[in-house]
């Protein structure tokens, strides 16, 4: 029975340690400015800290929950506001991440803002959790 034990605390601490804990670097102004994109969407950040970004689902804004291969819904909008470098908050457990505040339109659906989580990865992401964030479906943006 003892042994049992053993093996099974072992075979969690072993599954445990699969996923990383290295803290997900920070972004720096200069790694955000510029283009980013997914499929036909374009996403512009200018150094001034002015955003715009053509042709996004408006499931996207809202963060409405898409199964696992699905598409969000729309109709496509146009989206500007301004950014800065900030906290993911607590549904993305604290990651950095790009705030967006929408200025026009001054509100879409029921936010006012979107955060875009910083992936660790190399090339870097910028995403957000299309629904509940332990589904891990994502609509990302790379940037060209």
């Amino acid at each position: 029975m003892a042994t049992a034990s053993v093996i099974a605390v072992v075979t969690g601490l072993g599954l445990g340690g699969c996923e990383s804990t290295d803290p997900i670097p920070t972004p720096s102004p200069s790694q955000v400015i510029g283009t980013w994109t997914h499929g036909n969407t374009s996403l512009e950040f200018d150094q001034d800290g002015a955003f715009l970004i053509t042709n996004i689902p408006t499931g996207v804004i809202e963060q409405r929950a898409i199964a696992a291969g699905g598409s969000p819904v729309g109709p496509n909008v146009d989206v500007s506001g301004s950014w800065h470098i900030g906290s993911g908050g607590n549904d993305v457990g604290g990651a950095p991440g790009v705030q967006l505040d929408f200025v026009h339109p001054a509100r879409v659906g029921p936010n006012t803002g979107l955060t875009l989580v910083v992936s660790g990865n190399y090339p870097p992401k910028l995403f957000v959790y299309l629904g509940n964030p332990d589904t891990r479906v994502q609509y990302a943006f790379t940037k060209h």
